[in-house]
């Protein structure tokens, strides 16, 4: 009986992680579905985004690899680069504001998820960074990479969903990762593509 409902549990779980492929989205521009027209955005501004966007990823890389040193220097990484993101030579002050509070909210998180000590909280500051980050890659239009905007159905508690960005198509996912006290590396692969940023330069 125990090894049935186990099975059962087991299939459910795998169910969830694996999703419903139909609803992953092909690569698109969203800035011909959320914009009339093109941002234009400094190189400078550009630039600091590119420098937020790599310790956001120094931060993923290392929830992946349960390495809280890691993740505390990349967070505090993400917090001097949120706090350097360049508005100055932004001339849209509805976008500079809009900027400068993504970034704000981002440099928040980043310090609490260094402050914490238990690694599910550092996971949910993470997520709530991954809230503020993605929007503002879209409302700049970033266009200097591919970015792939991908879930985790079963991030918190096997129920929750949380998201994160990533450089890769391939999900590598950060709320499992590779030493999951329940999953070890059994997980590492779950989660989606539900969309990406693909700006035409």
């Amino acid at each position: 009986m125990m090894k049935y409902l186990f099975l059962l549990s087991a299939i459910a779980i795998f169910s969830a992680c694996s999703g419903n492929k139909k609803e992953e989205k092909a690569e698109s521009a969203p800035a011909e579905a959320m914009t009339a027209k093109t941002v234009q955005v400094s190189a400078a501004t550009t630039s600091s985004i590119t420098n937020l966007l790599a310790s956001y990823y120094q931060l993923k890389d290392a929830l992946v690899e349960y390495d809280t040193a890691a993740a505390n220097k990349a967070a505090a990484s993400l917090v001097m680069a949120a706090d350097s993101v360049n508005t100055k030579e932004i001339t849209d002050s509805t976008l500079a504001i809009t900027l400068q509070n993504f970034s704000g909210s981002i440099s928040s998180e980043a310090k609490a998820l260094a402050g914490e000590t238990d690694l599910i909280e550092k996971k949910r500051s993470f997520s709530m960074i991954t809230e503020n980050l993605y929007p503002m890659l879209q409302a700049i239009q970033y266009n200097e990479s591919v970015v792939y905007h991908q879930m985790c159905p079963m991030a918190f508690n096997d129920n929750e969903a949380a998201f994160w960005l990533s450089n890769n198509r391939e999900v590598v996912n950060p709320y499992l990762g590779k030493k999951h006290p329940k999953y070890a590396s059994g997980m590492l692969h779950c989660g989606e593509v539900k969309d990406s940023l693909a700006y035409a330069k």
